[in-house]
């Protein structure tokens, strides 16, 4: 039997309940991704009386084989649905932790140097930068933001200059959304740490978030811990080369060539155009070509439902982020995939339900 609790703080982050009274619970974690959590109480519970917008709910989890609390997400209270019945329940959402960096954007003009336009910068160094400036104190008009926009009690963690070197142009985009497109192509993940009751810190994990237990860590209809594991090969959407149009018009126009990592002149040569106004540097325009064409490339999905068995358990054998083996039935293939999103539910009669859900091949 796991064991589960739920902390909850209020605003000046004080512990105001430790809940193990909840009829249910579920939360999903996600790689690079908020997050969330729901559950329910009755509806007379003396939570409801109290609890205003974003007061934190954290999520504490005890496998019964370890018997070792650990949090496993933050969330913010945002959403409370309460029905009358035969008895009265409450329901309520919190988007996690990280949902914070969804509430700014990147409010700077195009083409500023090092805050809208970086060129030729490691990821980790694009990514600390945008957040820095977008969402800690030194977010201010006086750096050349539009507005004020620092958020109480986060920070970021010390750059170490990781990752991919990008060239990268995002002027007034969302700042998660721009954080989560560095990701794909940057060599790493990132997430928004609780280090206290009122203090969360931006980082970077070059590679990924978790550990590389792909050594140790198999799964695969043999060892009984793989489920209608589905193997799909799908060229329909496939490109192959991209023509990018940067800044300039007719035949002043700049234009780069860029071709994908399964091009071949003879038998695989299917063209698109990607339009790039937005960027006036080559190597920007090749970076965005390349972008382009990793969306559109063959895809080959290998999915698999993920069973818990006593060798190979969430939480305590593997946990989110981590590099993991897959092995495909189809033809014996092994992959490195990574744990991209897992998913607890708790019933009221106690009955744990876990999902996983794996990236595409590494």
């Amino acid at each position: 039997m796991t064991d589960y609790r739920l902390d909850v703080y209020d605003l000046a982050g004080a512990l105001q309940y430790v809940l193990t009274d909840f009829t249910s619970l579920a939360y999903t974690r996600r790689v690079n991704s908020p997050g969330v959590v729901q559950f329910v109480t009755r509806g007379d519970h003396n939570l409801l009386g109290n609890i205003v917008k974003d007061w934190q709910i954290e999520v504490w989890r005890k496998p019964d084989d370890t018997g070792t609390w650990a949090r496993e997400i933050t969330g913010l209270y945002r959403l409370l649905t309460w029905t009358y019945g035969a008895q009265s329940k409450a329901v309520m959402f919190c988007n996690g932790l990280m949902s914070l960096l969804a509430r700014r954007i990147v409010a700077f003009k195009a083409g500023t140097a090092d805050k809208s336009k970086f060129i030729s910068d490691p990821a980790e160094t694009v990514a600390n930068t945008l957040v820095k400036y977008n969402a800690t104190t030194d977010a201010t008009t006086g750096n050349g933001r539009e507005r004020d926009g620092h958020i109480d009690g986060l920070t970021v963690e010390a750059d170490g200059a990781a990752g991919t070197t990008i060239d990268w142009f995002c002027a007034f985009d969302n700042l998660l959304e721009t954080l989560q497109d560095i990701a794909k192509i940057g060599g790493g993940d990132f997430d928004l740490v609780k280090t206290s009751s009122t203090a969360w810190q931006w980082r970077w994990y070059e590679g990924q978030l978790g550990t590389d237990r792909s050594a140790s860590v198999v799964f695969s209809l043999e060892r009984g811990n793989m489920a209608n594991p589905v193997y799909i090969d799908n060229y329909t959407n496939e490109k192959t080369a991209a023509i990018v149009g940067g800044q300039g018009e007719g035949t002043a126009r700049a234009i780069v060539i860029r071709t994908g990592t399964n091009y071949h002149v003879d038998t695989n040569n299917i063209e698109m155009f990607v339009n790039a106004t937005d960027i006036d540097t080559t190597a920007g325009l090749n970076t965005r070509g390349d972008e382009k064409l990793a969306e559109v490339e063959e895809v080959k999905q290998f999915r698999f439902g993920v069973l818990q068995t006593p060798s190979c358990m969430y939480g305590t054998h593997y946990t989110l982020g981590d590099k993991v083996t897959a092995i495909n039935p189809y033809d014996g293939t092994a992959y490195t995939v990574k744990v991209q999103a897992v998913s607890v539910s708790l019933k009221e009669d106690g009955e744990e339900n876990i999902s996983v859900e794996m990236s595409e091949p590494l």
